[in-house]
């Protein structure tokens, strides 16, 4: 509490005729700041010592591929290098908080906790990386490879355009699991099962 505001309510305390008021006051002025625990130096002390085996385990992705991201994301417009609250927090800290998050399916207080970081500071970070991961989505991730062919092929088999594959299912007769409930794994003929989804394409290849 800055100094205008300690005078302010010592003025008030001292006018005042109340016991409730003053009991509510001497309570703000003594309450101590709610101050949460978190790991220092988690990634220099830890991460870094991690072997490739072990970062690929805790992170399910391997180092160079989580670096490379880094330094994408570093160089790209989400990272606030200009952002006075942010601007400290390393995109190294962004990439792997968000990582960790992602692959291990933690809560988000978790990770903030484990990478000394704030609760709101962590899920902005969190809106940050994945802004940026969708903006470089359609470089990495590019469903239409080889779809051209297979559906110039799949047309000369049907005689319809625009299609690469079958999609079907099928129920596999399967016996209730034990200490389960039937209806649990029933199907529309009322016959316990798990259902199968295939896609072939013009060979009929799964």
């Amino acid at each position: 509490m800055d100094e205008s505001k300690m005078v302010a309510l010592m003025e008030y305390l001292s006018s005042s005729d109340s016991e409730e008021d003053i009991e509510i006051i001497e309570h703000i002025l003594t309450k101590k700041k709610n101050i949460i625990p978190k790991i220092n130096n988690y990634i220099t002390d830890v991460v870094h010592a991690y072997t490739d085996p072990q970062f690929k385990g805790s992170f399910r992705m391997e180092r160079c591929t989580a670096y490379f991201v880094i330094e994408m994301f570093e160089e790209s417009i989400f990272f606030p290098k200009n952002n006075l609250s942010d601007c400290t927090i390393t995109s190294e800290n962004h990439i792997l908080s968000f990582i960790w998050f992602s692959a291990n399916k933690c809560s988000l207080r978790d990770v903030s906790e484990r990478f000394g970081i704030g609760l709101t500071t962590q899920f902005r970070i969190n809106n940050r990386v994945m802004d940026f991961l969708v903006s470089i989505s359609s470089t990495f991730i590019n469903f239409n490879e080889g779809s051209v062919g297979l559906s110039q092929e799949f047309q000369k088999v049907s005689g319809m355009p625009g299609v690469i594959g079958c999609i079907d299912g099928t129920s596999i007769l399967i016996r209730t699991p034990a200490h389960k409930i039937k209806s649990t794994y029933t199907n529309r003929h009322d016959k316990p099962s798990i259902t199968l989804q295939a896609i072939c394409d013009y060979k009929k290849r799964l």
